[in-house]
């Protein structure tokens, strides 16, 4: 997928308003915490982590559509099935 197609795929799966704002919240909370626990500050690095994916997952219930990560994994594994 180039970035391009990435990026128009990123906008159609974040229209809905209550998932962008969810996301807006979340995606830099769960990078936040990624950092917090790469430097030692595991309390507050886990809570963010998964507190932010936590709100980026109920701004896909919200929307109706599948979290990126359970999107990127079914393409991996489809790329695997056809390789053979």
């Amino acid at each position: 997928m180039s970035p391009k197609e990435f990026i128009i795929d990123y906008i159609g799966r974040h229209k809905h308003p209550v998932n962008a704002v969810l996301h807006i919240v979340g995606v830099p909370a769960a990078f936040y915490g990624i950092f917090l626990l790469l430097t030692g500050h595991l309390g507050m690095g886990i809570t963010l982590t998964v507190a932010g994916y936590f709100l980026q997952y109920l701004g896909h219930k919200a929307q109706g559509n599948e979290v990126g990560e359970v999107t990127l994994i079914k393409h991996l594994l489809k790329k695997l099935q056809t390789s053979k």
